[in-house]
C-alpha cells in the first residue's frame, strides 16, 4: 500500500504531495490543551534558568573521583573557571525563544521587550524574578496587557564514566566510556492581569535519558581521552529546551501537529489511475473514478471497499466531516475491517477539536 503527503488547515485542506509514495502527512490545527480564558495579549518576563554539572564513576576512590571531576569541568568549560550557574545558559535565551514561538504562532499579541523594559524600569522592577499579583496587575495595566507570562527552570548535566570491554578483530580490548545525561525542567505560569489570578501553571521536562548512543557519549583509551570526546552540553540543552518550549506552546495556544493518513490503491487499472490523478493534486478526477468503482457491482469487492474509503478520505481532507464519516462507516460495513471504524472515530474526535477551537478563537 502506497502513501501520499498533504497539509490540512482548520477549515480547508491544502494538499502537498511527496512524489516518492502515497503516504499522507497531514498538518492539523489542534486546540490549546489548557484553558487560558480571555488572555490574548501578553508580556513575557525573563526566566530564571539555573544549571548544574557533575561527574561520577562508582569504581573510583573519592580522591580520584574529585580529580577527574575537576578535569571534566575544565574540559567542559575549555579550561576556564565554571561560570555562574545562572549565566552559563541565561534564562533570557529561553524566554526569547518562547516569545519567538508565540509571535510565529500568531494566537497571542506579544508586547515588545522594549515596552516591557520601560514600564519595569519605571516601577523599579526587574525583567526576571518574582512579581506578586498586585505588581503583575499594575505592570499589565500600564502595558495594556491581559496577561503576564513568568517562568523558571533548571538543567542538569551528568556525566557517568566506566570501563568497558569490546572486541576488535576478535581481540578483546578495554576502553573508557562517558555517558552524558542532560535533564531540563521548566515551570511557567500565566497571570490574568484583570483578576491577578494564575490561569495556567505547568511544569514541563525533557531528558536525553541514560544512553550509550554516540550522540550523547564519548569513548577513549583512557578517562582523559574519553572526556575530550563527550559532546558539548550546550547544543544538547538547546535541543531539550526546544522540546520543553514546544510542550508549553501546545498547552497554551492552538497549534499544528503532523498526522498520517493512507490512500488505498486497490488492484484494478481504474484504481491505479485514480492514485495517479491524486499524485498530481487532481483530487476531483480521482474522486470521480472512486465513485464509479464504488458503485460498480461488477467491480472487485476489495476495490469497491478501497474506493469507498478513499471517498471518505477525500471528504475528510476537504473539511466535509459528515460525508467522510458516512463513507468510512460504509467501508466498515462492506468489509468488517475495524480500521475503517478507527477512521470514523477520528472524525468524531475532530468535531470536538473544532468546537474547542471555535471557543478559543
Amino acid at each position: 500500500m502506497k502513501r501520499l503527503p498533504l497539509i490540512l488547515s482548520l477549515l480547508a485542506a491544502i494538499l502537498m504531495l511527496n512524489q516518492c509514495g502515497t503516504t499522507k502527512r497531514i498538518k492539523v490545527l489542534k486546540p490549546a490543551q489548557l484553558d487560558v480564558g480571555a488572555v490574548k495579549k501578553v508580556a513575557v518576563l525573563d526566566f530564571d534558568f539555573i544549571g548544574s554539572w557533575d561527574f561520577g564513576d562508582e569504581e573510583k576512590s573519592p580522591k580520584k573521583l574529585k580529580d577527574f571531576g575537576e578535569l571534566f569541568l575544565k574540559n567542559m568549560f575549555k579550561g576556564k573557571k565554571p561560570p555562574d550557574p545562572k549565566k552559563a545558559y541565561p534564562g533570557n535565551l529561553v524566554s526569547d525563544r518562547l516569545v519567538a514561538k508565540l509571535v510565529n504562532n500568531k494566537y497571542y499579541t506579544v508586547i515588545e521587550r522594549k515596552e516591557l523594559l520601560k514600564i519595569l524600569e519605571e516601577q523599579a522592577l526587574s525583567l526576571s524574578g518574582v512579581i506578586d499579583a498586585n505588581q503583575a496587575t499594575e505592570v499589565g495595566r500600564l502595558l495594556g496587557a491581559e496577561g503576564l507570562v513568568m517562568g523558571s527552570g533548571t538543567y542538569n548535566v551528568q556525566d557517568r564514566g566506566k570501563w568497558e570491554t569490546y572486541k576488535e578483530k576478535k581481540v578483546e580490548k578495554k576502553r573508557y566510556r562517558i555517558s552524558r545525561q542532560v535533564d531540563v525542567k521548566f515551570t511557567y505560569k500565566i497571570v490574568n492581569i484583570t483578576t491577578g489570578s494564575i490561569v495556567v501553571s505547568k511544569t514541563n521536562s525533557a531528558s536525553t535519558g541514560r544512553s550509550k548512543s554516540s550522540k550523547y557519549s564519548g569513548v577513549g583509551k583512557n578517562e582523559k581521552a574519553a572526556i575530550k570526546n563527550v559532546p558539548d552540553w550546550r547544543p544538547i540543552v538547546d535541543e531539550l529546551v526546544e522540546k520543553v518550549l514546544n510542550q508549553t506552546l501546545w498547552q497554551v495556544a492552538p497549534h499544528y501537529v503532523t498526522e498520517s493518513r493512507e490512500i488505498e490503491e486497490g488492484d484494478s487499472d481504474q484504481m491505479e489511475a485514480a492514485v495517479e490523478y491524486a499524485k498530481r493534486d487532481l483530487w476531483e478526477d480521482a474522486r470521480e473514478i472512486w465513485d464509479m468503482v464504488a458503485q460498480d457491482p461488477s467491480a472487485d469487492k476489495d476495490d469497491r471497499v478501497a474506493a469507498t474509503y478513499n471517498i471518505g478520505l477525500y471528504y475528510e481532507i476537504s473539511g466535509y466531516l459528515d460525508e467522510a464519516e458516512d463513507y468510512y462507516d460504509k467501508a466498515f460495513k462492506m468489509s468488517g475491517d475495524s480500521k475503517y471504524l478507527d477512521s470514523r472515530a477520528r472524525i468524531q474526535k475532530r468535531r470536538k477539536e473544532l468546537e474547542r477551537l471555535q471557543q478559543q478563537y
